[in-house]
């Protein structure tokens, strides 16, 4: 090989080295910037949730039908009437009887359109009728401006396959 070959070999070496880190580099940097706007947006903070779920519980709990509704989000308001809402405690209520303990188990988010961000709550509850003791609450509720507001609400019971 000449003395042309060997130089021109040296400086294609370079510029790979180069290539590699400055790619490995910019990788570096988009990674840790992701991992900050899932920080960001994707946790919703146990305390609060906690404090959501104590709220509707205690609503649920005195049958306290306007108050909760006054929670839900509009977009939910216009898919369920405050009769509606009413009707479905006043049931959820003679099923379950009263939310006794509950204990978060898992935020989900769910999504988010424009300036919003929605999240799934989702509680074990023990209730005081015996035959559904062991239930899940279920709360979706969607965050703007850090206020959070009511979009939906679930309470079911877990089916023993043992009996």
């Amino acid at each position: 090989m000449n003395k042309f070959s060997n130089i021109l070999l040296s400086i294609i070496l370079v510029l790979v080295i180069f290539n590699i880190f400055l790619t490995g580099s910019v990788a570096l940097k988009q990674q840790s910037y992701e991992q900050a706007e899932i920080g960001k947006t994707e946790k919703f903070e146990p305390e609060v949730a906690n404090a959501i779920g104590k709220k509707v519980i205690d609503m649920y709990n005195r049958q306290d039908h306007q108050a909760l509704y006054a929670l839900f989000n509009e977009k939910a308001k216009v898919k369920i009437s405050h009769q509606q809402l009413e009707n479905q405690l006043i049931k959820l209520h003679a099923l379950f009887d009263d939310i006794e303990e509950s204990a978060l188990v898992n935020t989900v988010k769910l999504g988010d359109k424009a300036d919003e961000l929605y999240y799934q709550l989702l509680f074990n509850v023990r209730v005081k009728n015996k035959s559904n003791s062991q239930a899940t609450l279920t709360l979706s509720v969607i965050s703007k401006s850090n206020v959070t507001t009511l979009y939906g609400l679930r309470l079911n019971a877990m089916q023993k396959l043992d009996d």
